[in-house]
């Protein structure tokens, strides 16, 4: 079952160590093959993300767990005041002008388990749907993943790097331009 659940119904969406968990046996396998400490990482923006911002969210669940999940928010420069975000405009340049009044997709998990289940690319249209279809930002690592090429597939566009992503590589930033209605 896939959901989209809006801010008004945080209290339904995962908790920080669901978030944590799921994570961690995502990226612990090649090509990320991240540490443990870069789950806990975003599960705790996540957390604070759900305290302090407009979180939209998408879950997917299997038998009760939580299989697959997608997470953001809206996004103006202006409500912007930390050092990652400060780097992030100054590393776009003119660029970062495309990203104010948009929304940040600021995580999208699956379970290695349900690999080429295309479970990835149902809770991004999802979560593209219930935002609305409008402009969406990310940055993910620039290197060649089934995330990016996903990213790709659904008409997000490389409009430069920002900050450096937790490998020390610098940040992909991708953007996707809203949907007409």
């Amino acid at each position: 079952m896939i959901e989209f659940l809006s801010h008004s119904e945080r209290a339904q969406m995962p908790t920080v160590a669901v978030v944590r968990g799921l994570y961690r046996a995502a990226s612990a396998e090649p090509p990320l093959s991240e540490p443990e400490a870069v789950a806990d990482l975003f599960a705790d923006i996540y957390g604070s993300a759900v305290e302090h911002e407009e979180v939209a969210a998408v879950v997917a669940r299997h038998e009760g767990e939580v299989t697959a999940f997608a997470y953001g928010h809206p996004w103006t420069w202006e409500q912007q005041e930390d050092a990652w975000s400060a780097e992030l405009h100054r590393t776009l340049g003119t660029a970062s002008a495309l990203l104010d009044g948009t929304h940040v997709l600021s995580l999208l998990v699956r379970h290695p388990g349900a690999a080429r289940s295309a479970l990835g690319s149902r809770v991004l249209e999802a979560w593209l749907t219930g935002i609305g279809g409008g402009p969406v930002w990310l940055q993910t690592t620039d290197i060649e993943t089934p995330a990016l090429r996903l990213y790709k597939t659904f008409g997000f566009d490389s409009i430069g790097h920002g900050p450096k992503a937790p490998n020390g590589e610098p940040g992909l930033v991708l953007y996707r331009r809203g949907v007409s209605r």
